[in-house]
């Protein structure tokens, strides 16, 4: 699977966009939700049909930048805490913390990724000798394979059969943000 989404076109302001597949931006995958709800800014992703699938917050007061993924009720509000993505100072290092295999026992992700070259990966484990399971790259490097023309802030994720989409997407989608986060707080 290949999913294209837009990069940095995402406020809490209560925007939405279609994350589509690559090969057809007519297939849409899952739908990206934004809501400013009482000091609590959220993310509400949703499958293709718009049924909610999970949540992904930032506290207001907090010291790190992490994102928390919440499974999402079927109104959309958060439910129970799935796990949380940070990153180290200059975020190009991703972690996921509390995160759980089908099984109970806990799993990590690392994830080398920048949107700013718009290239990375996800893997299960560590970063240098874990599995990959998702890469992000610019649609330039797919361009004479993909059918439509492409806008300059889109980006690809490509994940593997048998990898949980949706998974990737709350860890790419919570990178985005922190990426965005950290942006702004360095605009002096």
């Amino acid at each position: 699977m290949m999913l294209r989404l837009k990069a940095k076109v995402f406020s809490f302001s209560g925007d939405s966009y279609k994350i589509v597949d690559a090969n057809d931006s007519g297939k849409v995958m899952f739908q990206c939700q934004g809501k400013f709800l009482n000091f609590d800014e959220k993310r509400v992703i949703c499958d293709a049909g718009g049924t909610p699938l999970f949540v992904i917050k930032e506290p207001l007061m907090q010291l790190d930048d992490k994102q928390y993924v919440y499974a999402a009720g079927p109104d959309g509000k958060p439910t129970t805490e799935i796990f949380r993505v940070g990153s180290n100072f200059g975020n190009t290092s991703q972690y996921t913390e509390n995160l759980k295999g089908s099984t109970g026992k806990p799993i990590k992700l690392t994830g080398k990724m920048t949107l700013v070259s718009m290239k990375g990966g996800i893997y299960f484990g560590d970063a240098k000798t874990g599995q990959p399971i998702a890469k992000v790259c610019s649609p330039v490097t797919y361009k004479d394979f993909l059918p439509d023309d492409f806008d300059r802030n889109e980006y690809l994720v490509e994940i593997p059969p048998g990898v949980d989409s949706a998974l990737v997407l709350a860890m790419v989608l919570a990178y985005e943000q922190m990426e965005q986060t950290y942006e702004q707080g360095n605009d002096y």
